[in-house]
């Protein structure tokens, strides 16, 4: 799973915008250089007042404020100026412009489309819930993109440290509004989120005397490594202390008492169907996540068809690895024998990282025979931080930095050994890594001439798709030379053909929680505790779990339309170049750029 792009789509809700576009096409010599600079301008419109973005992307100086604006007044600020954005738009010439150019339009039109209707339903949206929120977006702004390589730095991250207070203050009256119109996160969510909020009040300085809480030992350890004498580094210690106390401390604290004291009320099952237009919304958020116009029913009937699939081919590979039983037999064989897993002990979660870097290099080193795209940027294998463990999910990627200071960051949630078998290892390795997502944002950051909301920009269905899809590349390179390796990329992608089943189950067809969880537990070999928490994920974050296997289908729909046609001058270098060649993209307008090339006889 990566992390979210700074899209445009994300900075509008995060409340990014401005109240006017710069002029931008005064000097502009043609209209696809004037569409440019508009593009430009926009982008930076966006990004200026959101420094939570900015320092995703490895830009400092936040000029308006360290956290998001979430007020009500925002939001209807921003889409009417996403709505003044499209009527500017559509003054230019389109017809006139280069195909790149044309895709690039075709791309802000659909992108501030999206915006306006996802503004429509903004109230059914969870805001915090386990899978999110400021509980995560603040402690990893502040950890992985705040660096301190100065005086100057360090300030920053002390009043941002003050500024949480208010920030959270408007994140909880965001909440009651929401809840006095009924809509409120299952109760499950809430202990969740309340579990990572102690935590990172917990230690050093709300308890005098005791180890560092995360935030501070975040702050001391990158202090220690600039050129300040001990007073000074004293004098920001303690303003780090202050910040934390007088800020952060209370903010968090203003949260975990809203969210005790909130109720989910009579009529708290689990799907969104139960929200206000519930069906209209989670038929929305499936369009949204898949980018293709497929119902409920449509999706829920896919995920059978592909759970058969996916059975048939895990009998024929646990008949090569020497297994004779049913496949409730087998599923019960890969929870149970403990050779499958690494200890759970400190040296067995390092010996598992390990193992994970060792494949990744491994992949690395041959990945010209995928691509011809390398990704400069290394990638990080790194644990899941002790405050975000309960939580999190099995592993997340986040990109390496615009500006190349801060490599690739994949992390591996290590709390429970048992929910990382070792026959999913290679494909976990390669979906998280290379050559899955960490190759698909190296060269869409690589890539050249892409304006900014392009670059910055991401569709959940082309980069999870791509992800899933890539597991399987290094079959052919020989690295699945262990039948339960093969037999773990089956059974990871036959959890993304169960998540098509059970998303559209809670949410359309009013599944229990527990009706979801059964259905995991009979049809996949994921242990019963990794399936509770995977249908809580579906639950709070309505049909984004669907766009994985819906991208990796259409992927391989397209590699084998490819192949067909093209016959003895298909090559899979120049397949995977086209696939990733244009940055990400909504699924139809792939397919257009893949029937295009197809049409040059794949040269191009």
């Amino acid at each position: 799973m990566s992390d979210p792009r700074i899209s445009r789509r994300e900075l509008i809700a995060a409340g990014a915008l401005v109240a006017a576009t710069p002029a931008w096409a005064a000097a502009a010599p043609d209209e696809g250089a004037r569409l440019d600079a508009f593009f430009e301008s926009v982008f930076q419109r966006d990004l200026a007042r959101n420094p939570a973005a900015q320092s995703s992307m490895g830009v400092t100086g936040g000029t308006a404020g360290w956290w998001p604006d979430v007020s009500q007044a925002r939001a209807d600020e921003n889409v009417a100026l996403v709505r003044r954005d499209l009527a500017e738009l559509r003054r230019f010439d389109r017809a006139t412009l280069s195909p790149q150019a044309q895709l690039s339009y075709d791309l802000f039109a659909y992108d501030a489309e999206e915006a306006v209707e996802r503004h429509r339903w903004r109230g059914n949206h969870y805001p915090v819930c386990q899978m999110r929120g400021p509980q995560r977006d603040i402690p990893q702004t502040l950890i992985n993109n705040h660096p301190i390589a100065n005086v100057a730095d360090a300030e920053a991250y002390v009043a941002r440290l003050h500024a949480v207070r208010s920030y959270l203050a408007a994140v909880v009256t965001g909440l009651e509004r929401q809840a006095a119109n009924g809509v409120v996160p299952p109760p499950f969510s809430a202990p969740l989120v309340i579990g990572n909020c102690e935590k990172l009040i917990t230690g050093a300085p709300f308890q005098p005397g005791a180890p560092d809480s995360p935030i501070l030992a975040d702050f001391r350890g990158k202090l220690a490594k600039i050129p300040v004498d001990d007073a000074e580094k004293a004098r920001l210690v303690k303003a780090a202390e202050a910040g934390l106390v007088e800020g952060f401390g209370p903010g968090f604290r203003e949260l975990i008492d809203h969210l005790r004291a909130i109720r989910c009320g009579a009529n708290c099952n689990d799907g969104v169907w139960r929200l206000p237009d519930g069906d209209a919304y989670y038929a929305a958020q499936l369009r949204w996540n898949t980018t293709l116009p497929l119902s409920p029913a449509d999706v829920h009937r896919i995920g059978l068809e592909e759970t058969a699939r996916l059975h048939g081919e895990m009998r024929a590979v646990a008949k090569r690895a020497g297994f004779a039983g049913t496949l409730p037999e087998l599923f019960a064989h890969v929870r149970t024998d403990d050779s499958f897993y690494y200890p759970d002990t400190a040296q067995g979660k390092a010996a598992y990282l390990d193992a994970m870097r060792a494949k990744i290099a491994a992949v690395t080193a041959r990945l010209g025979e995928l691509t011809n795209h390398v990704p400069s940027a290394d990638v990080l294998v790194k644990p899941v931080e002790p405050w975000l463990e309960a939580s999190a999910g099995t592993a997340g990627y986040f990109a390496p930095s615009a500006d190349g200071s801060r490599p690739g960051i994949l992390y591996v949630n290590t709390r429970d050994m048992r929910n990382l078998p070792i026959f999913e290892l290679s494909a976990l390795s390669y979906h998280e890594g290379v050559p899955g997502h960490h190759l698909e944002k190296a060269v869409t950051r690589a890539l050249t001439g892409l304006p900014k909301f392009r670059a910055f920009g991401g569709y959940t269905a082309f980069s999870e798709g791509w992800a899933l899809f890539a597991e399987q590349l290094p079959i052919d390179m020989g690295f699945y030379d262990d039948p339960w390796q093969e037999f773990g990329r089956l059974s990871m992608e036959l959890m993304r053909a169960g998540r098509l089943v059970t998303d559209t189950g809670v949410h359309a067809l009013r599944w229990s929680r527990e009706q979801a969880v059964a259905w995991l537990d009979e049809n996949t070999p994921a242990n019963h505790a990794d399936n509770v928490t995977a249908i809580q994920r579906y639950i709070v974050t309505p049909g984004q779990a669907c766009a994985y296997e819906m991208g990796k289908l259409k992927l391989v729909e397209l590699r084998d339309r490819a192949r067909t046609r093209l016959g003895g001058a298909f090559d899979i270098r120049r397949f995977n170049d086209r696939v990733l060649g244009s940055g990400a993209l909504p699924l139809p307008m792939l397919e257009a750029g893949v029937d295009a090339w197809i049409a040059t006889g794949g040269q191009a």
